[in-house]
């Protein structure tokens, strides 16, 4: 690796001596450069430079230049060009570079011996720039003001390059730039006289302006106001229109009869016309000469025309009943606008007015006979007044009213119906026996009815004449029928044991309501039982021999009362249980019953035999015993011992724990415990954390908590002593834990 670095660096070496022992360059140019309009002899120099340590003699370099690769100008360097030197170096024959556009200058040099031939070359852009010919923008228009477009375009323009438009709207006294840098530009809505050319870039020459074209903007034509119009009656529809306020002449008048849809030229060119005896209602309107900008139009005028209308015909006369005084006024054939109606309930010697503007006027319930008649417009001629409708009203006739109504007893049906207060004539006489579903006609038409004899209950009224007005009835009058109650039968008397009740029935019985009644006293006295409508009665517990009865009500009929019923009470057998006694627990004591033919104690389950007098009773908890007997009549008598059974074991709970292996209440001790399994216990600490459970307490509890023993303190525990309700909460103080 070292051997090749060392023979690299040789080379190098011995390249560089030859190289600058051989190389001449050319280090720079310094003509021709760009311009304007240059011209056929234009000097080309360059500097030339000896870069070796030695001298080059004249004529030993040879210098070429060529334009746009043409020919090639040969010229020897004639001055010995000593090491290091440089030297400005200009062709004696000229260039040519008038033609106007970009040229490429080529200059190279040769010398035997060079072996450095890269830096022989020189090579350079030239531009030339022609003088700017600027044209000019084509062509002046005329046009409506600010309602127009177009396109100016600049014509005869060469060399340069276009650089934007500009517009000037004071004659050229200032100018605005327009960005468009294209030959033609395109116009729209000039609003006022504009001047436009074109700026030219020259390059290298100067930069020129082409010659300018004006836009003349013309104002829109001022169509003016028409004045006269009018609203006329169709009798007297003529006058003159005046048109005023026009910039441009007129061109022709135009009329419309069906509100501007179509119109119809006027030949007349001046700014006045004259309408004659017109028939319908007119609009008028000129047309201006617009010249350069659009024909236009003045505004309009109208000449109302009214016609003239006949009377206007109602038609909806009537007569009419007071409760259907309802309907319409009509009015018919053709009319103007209407104004009002008017209303008169006088026969038309005064007059009402009405706010309807319609050609029909509604009346909702008159209450007396009225006239109507229509006002329309008649415009510029005069209003119409219509003919009269008359809405005759007859008045509802007065319903007279029947005599009251009343309840009969279905035995004994006797009385008259009268009408009373009848203005119109009785057609007939009705009766229902359907609660009005249905009626029968009576041939009746007087203004009182007999109804005496009637088997059912009935309603009636009276059919009247109304005339105009609808048939009408009067009120109604209902005869009520009450049939008279049915009672019904009690069941037979009876015997009832002491302090039984008794069930009691009413066979047969049809009436409104019943009430059931008793009697203590042998029917001296009797005492109505409250809520006691019903057929069946269960009596309260019987403790006395009493008696019963049922009363029963129909409508305003008399009431009926049932046969008595006796029942007499049979006195319960007297029971004796004993005398109450204690035992212990585990003992048994024999029960003492007697009363009655026979009897059972309850319960059975702790008893030798429920159904004996003299069972043996081994109850483990105090038991009440019931001894119920029953005597020859199946009455039942009873009476209770209670046998107490008390504990002989104390069942104590300790309230010290001195953990100082003594043997002596080095655990939590609670006598009798042995005896009530299942006995439950906690212990808990000031705060109520749980520190000890047991549901089967066996006096083993040390007084620790998961293994390390409590502090000395007081604690508190809940016991549930097994296999009864009773709970005991206290403390106990742990001492001994030093």
């Amino acid at each position: 690796m070292l051997r090749r670095y060392s023979f690299l660096l040789i080379l190098l070496t011995t390249f560089s001596s030859i190289t600058r022992a051989q190389d001449v360059w050319l280090q720079n140019h310094f003509s021709p450069n760009s311009g304007c309009s240059l011209s056929t002899l234009e000097t080309v120099t360059v500097l030339v430079n000896n870069n070796s340590g030695v001298i080059m003699p004249s004529n030993t370099i040879q210098m070429y230049y060529s334009v746009d690769g043409g020919a090639a100008v040969n010229q020897p360097l004639s001055s010995n060009l000593t090491a290091g030197a440089s030297w400005n170096f200009s062709f004696a024959v000229k260039a040519n570079l008038s033609a106007c556009g970009s040229h490429i200058v080529k200059v190279w040099l040769n010398r035997p011996g060079d072996v450095n031939q890269l830096n022989d070359t020189l090579q350079w852009s030239v531009q030339n720039d022609c003088p700017i010919v600027p044209g000019t923008v084509t062509s002046d228009i005329t046009v409506c003001q600010g309602a127009n477009a177009g396109t100016l375009s600049l014509f005869g323009w060469s060399y340069g390059t276009i650089i934007a438009w500009e517009s000037s709207t004071n004659g050229g006294s200032t100018w605005s730039p327009i960005v468009n840098s294209t030959p033609s530009y395109a116009y729209n809505n000039v609003s006022q006289n504009t001047q436009y050319h074109v700026l030219i870039d020259g390059g290298y020459c100067p930069d020129d302006t082409s010659g300018y074209a004006t836009i003349t903007a013309q104002s829109p034509p001022v169509p003016g106001t028409i004045s006269g119009s009018d609203s006329l009656c169709e009798s007297v529809a003529s006058g003159m229109l005046t048109l005023s306020g026009n910039s441009q002449s007129v061109l022709q008048w135009e009329s419309s009869t069906n509100g501007g849809g179509s119109w119809t030229p006027i030949a007349n060119t001046t700014t006045t016309h004259n309408y004659l005896n017109l028939t319908t209602t007119t609009i008028y309107r000129v047309l201006v000469d617009g010249l350069i900008c659009a024909d236009a139009y003045s505004d309009t005028a109208m000449i109302y025309v009214d016609p003239v209308y006949p009377p206007t015909v109602l038609a909806g006369s009537d007569s009419l009943c007071i409760t259907n005084a309802t309907g319409f006024v009509i009015a018919t054939g053709s009319f103007g606008p209407v104004l009002n109606w008017e209303f008169s309930t006088d026969n038309g010697s005064t007059w009402g007015a009405l706010s309807n503007t319609t050609g029909s006027q509604a009346y909702i319930n008159l209450t007396q006979t009225t006239f109507y008649r229509m006002i329309s417009e008649g415009g510029q001629c005069p209003d119409v007044v219509s003919d009269t409708a008359v809405i005759y009203v007859q008045a509802l006739p007065v319903t007279p009213t029947l005599g009251l109504s009343d309840t009969v007893c279905a035995t004994a049906v006797v009385g008259i119906l009268n009408m009373t207060g009848s203005t119109t004539p009785v057609l007939n006489w009705e009766s229902s026996t359907n609660g009005g579903s249905t009626w029968t006609t009576i041939a009746n038409t007087g203004t009182s009815y007999d109804y005496s004899g009637q088997s059912v209950t009935t309603i009636y009224r009276v059919h009247l004449d109304g005339r105009l007005c609808p048939d009408y009835y009067t009120d109604t009058a209902i005869i009520q029928l009450d049939s008279a109650p049915v009672v019904g039968v009690l069941n037979q008397s009876g015997s009832v044991c002491e302090s039984i009740s008794e069930e009691l029935h009413l066979l047969g019985s049809v009436a409104d309501s019943l009430f059931w009644e008793y009697s203590s006293d042998n029917g001296a006295t009797w005492q109505v039982i409250p809520n006691s409508d019903t057929i069946d009665y269960t009596t309260s517990p019987i403790t006395q021999d009493i008696q019963f009865q049922v009363t029963a009500l129909s409508g305003v009929c008399p009431p009926a009362i049932s046969n008595v019923v006796n029942i007499t009470m049979i006195p319960s057998p007297v029971a004796d249980a004993g005398i109450d006694t204690a035992i212990y627990v585990g003992e048994t004591v024999t029960l003492n019953g007697s009363g009655g033919i026979t009897g059972i104690w309850m319960p059975g389950t702790t008893l030798s035999d429920s159904m004996i007098a003299n069972p043996v009773a081994t109850p483990v908890v105090t038991t009440p015993y019931v001894y119920y007997v029953i005597d020859i009549s199946g009455c039942v008598g009873s009476d209770t011992v209670v046998i107490t059974v008390m504990d002989p074991i104390q069942f104590n709970i300790r309230n010290v724990i001195t953990m100082n292996n003594d043997d002596v209440n080095d655990t939590w001790n609670i006598t009798g415990v042995e005896f009530f399994p299942m006995t439950a216990v906690k212990v808990f600490n000031q705060y109520g954390k749980l520190l000890y459970e047991n549901d089967d307490y066996k006096n083993d509890w040390d007084g620790s908590y998961k293994g390390s023993a409590l502090p000395n303190g007081t604690y508190y525990y809940v016991v549930l002593k097994g296999g009864t309700e009773e709970e005991y909460k206290g403390t106990i103080t742990l001492l001994g834990n030093e």
